[in-house]
């Protein structure tokens, strides 16, 4: 099996190599400048060659024999007539061919063995463009289109069987724009160079985003011929946008702080910010709204970068609008949803000073989205012996710096949950010491 497809393999590129040996075959010289392959259709054999002008130009043939004679068609090649050649050796040549026709030169009887080249002078067919100008059709927030007058003649042959192919010609169109830096977060000026197979005008490019003139350059054949024109528009107001944006949670929470997955923890500041192509890109407007109620939102702000304390429970929808200068286009694909959780505290009833350390060895809550916070520690004759307003700290068990003695004590707690109303929570704590420490009197 595997000799077979060796076998196969090497006939394959046999006759490639064999298709190619004939072509080399033909030698096309002369006009001014070296003449140009612009297509290479496979399918039915035949290549296109562009030459600019036709002084002095000459076909070439070679073959393994003398009797071989040339033709040429204007149609299809079953009408071919035959051309007049000069020979020496096994080479012909037809001098000063006219273009516009096939070529072919026939070894026996059979044209349909041959193979064939098309003339084209290219000085005869020159880009004429007029009146470049940015189109007003299509849509102008994703795409650019040009418009103008384009007089330019195809560049036309015709396969042996008759079929009228076009070459397809090819421009550059150029422009300043500007390209996003994820990692500095900043846009940078950069010259956008599209290459548009065909007609130029009414394909779509990418906008540009920044105002800047479009030069179309070409075709890229007559780059090769040295004879490639630049047209131009006005100066273009851009209104495309590219918008990038992101979010930082500015957290206060501690270690005895309860999470959980995709929540957001009361009080939560959160920090958007947008990055634009400006000043194309000119209006940042921020609205915050509870999720069930888009149509009220509860704040809105004007700038590329805002903060926001999200303090009552609840689902809420961020969403980010910009335009530009001209208000003729708008971003708003981004949006982001925030879940912020019920008030929760969680408060122990005994713990081990002086125990283990790190190990409840301090007097905590427990707590998530806590909007203010105060607790108090008091002794059995009603002193206070500790209070913080943080509720990621804790009581230690000391007084004064020493450690107060085992027994229960009272505190007395009070904190603004998410529901945006005030809780009071009382009741004992009990210090229990595992290891002999010295206390004071309370």
């Amino acid at each position: 099996m595997q000799k077979e497809k060796r076998r196969k393999t090497v006939c394959l590129l046999a006759l490639w190599l064999s298709a190619i040996t004939v072509f080399a075959q033909y030698e096309v010289s002369g006009g001014k400048g070296e003449p140009l392959l612009a297509a290479d259709n496979t399918l039915h054999r035949i290549r296109v060659y562009l030459v600019n002008g036709v002084e002095g130009l000459t076909l070439r043939y070679t073959s393994s024999t003398s009797s071989h004679r040339w033709f040429r068609y204007k149609t299809r090649a079953s009408e071919a007539e035959p051309v007049a050649s000069s020979r020496l050796g096994n080479t012909s040549t037809v001098d000063l061919p006219e273009e516009g026709y096939g070529y072919f030169v026939q070894d026996g009887d059979n044209y349909a063995m041959s193979n064939f080249i098309w003339i084209i002078d290219y000085s005869r067919r020159p880009v004429q463009i007029r009146n470049l100008r940015v189109s007003d059709s299509g849509e102008p927030c994703v795409a650019l289109r040009l418009s103008g007058e384009d007089e330019t003649a195809p560049l036309v042959y015709r396969t042996p069987g008759g079929t009228e192919t076009v070459v397809r010609r090819q421009y550059e169109a150029s422009y300043m724009t500007q390209v996003w830096n994820n990692d500095s977060k900043t846009f940078r000026p950069a010259m956008l160079i599209d290459t548009l197979d065909g007609d130029p005008l009414g394909q779509s490019l990418a906008p540009p985003l920044e105002d800047t003139d479009i030069q179309l350059s070409g075709d890229l054949f007559a780059r090769h011929f040295g004879l490639e024109k630049m047209f131009a528009t006005s100066f273009y107001q851009a209104i495309a946008l590219e918008v990038h944006a992101d979010t930082t949670i500015l957290s206060n929470g501690g270690s005895n702080m309860q999470t959980g997955d995709s929540e957001i923890l009361a009080p939560a500041s959160v920090r958007f910010t947008a990055y634009g192509n400006t000043p194309v890109a000119s209006l940042f407007i921020w609205q915050i709204y509870r999720s069930d109620d888009a149509d009220r939102p509860l704040v809105r702000f004007t700038g590329a970068e805002v903060e926001y304390t999200f303090a009552l429970v609840g689902d809420y929808t961020v969403r980010l609008e910009v335009s530009d200068r001209t208000g003729a286009c708008s971003n708003t694909e981004y949006t982001w949803n925030i879940p912020v959780t019920e008030t929760v505290v969680l408060i122990p009833n005994v713990f081990t000073p002086e125990g283990s350390p790190g190990v409840n060895d301090e007097f905590k809550v427990v707590y998530k989205s806590v909007i203010r916070f105060k607790a108090s520690v008091f002794n059995r004759w009603g002193a206070e012996l500790f209070s913080w307003t943080d509720p990621a700290r804790g009581w230690d068990g000391k007084y004064r710096g020493k450690p107060v003695p085992a027994g229960p004590y009272f505190y007395v707690i009070e904190y603004t949950g998410t529901d945006g109303k005030t809780h009071k929570k009382s009741g004992d704590i009990n210090v229990i010491r595992t290891t002999k420490s010295k206390t004071t009197k309370e």
